[in-house]
């Protein structure tokens, strides 16, 4: 149950590309199928960014909380998430200003092509300013011995509210609406982790104070 969490965030990947795929080619045709190709790259990148953080951070976390280490365990945090804000930023960043050059780099596309991908890169590239946070909650809960969280965090993400989303917006909001579902999956599930990371973090052992710390066990 534990590793499950950061396992799952790897095939949902594949899930939600096959959800993406049919309903992409039922609604909006190849030419938006071959932008969304370039967009799985982008977020494999993303993603990537988000692992580092995942995966520098959680033996700190887990050996502090191990040794009841909460002061520690709140400055990694603050850290790993102020590392994540600015992967989230750089990523919005770059497919707001320059979405066309994404294109040119996995493809040699067509005027259609170049004409269709910036709004789409720029709409779904919303999801990548809270990806790297959502992706790094499931590496803290796991860590300080939560893993119910993180398991809600990587199936809703990766599967429940997505898949919902991707199946229900063309078809009640227009086609176009597809390009939405990660963006507002990835703000529902990080308004759950930020929520439930200050839950838990408050429940961590406090450092002792000052005027206590030389008195004998």
């Amino acid at each position: 149950m534990t590793g499950f969490s950061t396992f799952f965030i790897d095939i949902a990947m594949g899930i939600l590309t096959i959800l993406f795929n049919r309903q992409i080619m039922a609604y909006l045709g190849t030419n938006a199928l071959s932008v969304y190709g370039v967009i799985v790259n982008i977020s494999t990148f993303a993603q990537c960014c988000a692992y580092s953080v995942g995966q520098a951070s959680q033996p700190i976390f887990s050996t502090n909380f191990g040794a009841g280490k909460g002061a520690r365990i709140r400055e990694t945090l603050k850290y790993a998430i102020g590392t994540t804000a600015f992967f989230g930023v750089f990523w919005i960043a770059v497919c707001l200003a320059v979405p066309n050059g994404f294109i040119h780099i996995f493809m040699s596309p067509t005027e259609e092509v170049l004409r269709i991908a910036p709004g789409i890169i720029r709409c779904y590239g919303l999801s990548f300013l809270l990806l790297p946070l959502n992706i790094f909650s499931t590496y803290y809960f796991q860590a300080i011995m939560k893993p119910q969280a993180a398991f809600i965090v990587s199936i809703s993400r990766g599967l429940v509210i997505s898949g919902i989303l991707i199946l229900l917006l063309p078809a009640v909001a227009g086609a176009d609406a597809i390009w939405l579902a990660m963006p507002i999956t990835e703000l529902l599930t990080a308004t759950y982790a930020v929520c439930v990371i200050m839950r838990y973090t408050k429940q961590l052992p406090q450092p002792i104070p000052a005027v206590y710390a030389d008195l004998p066990a």
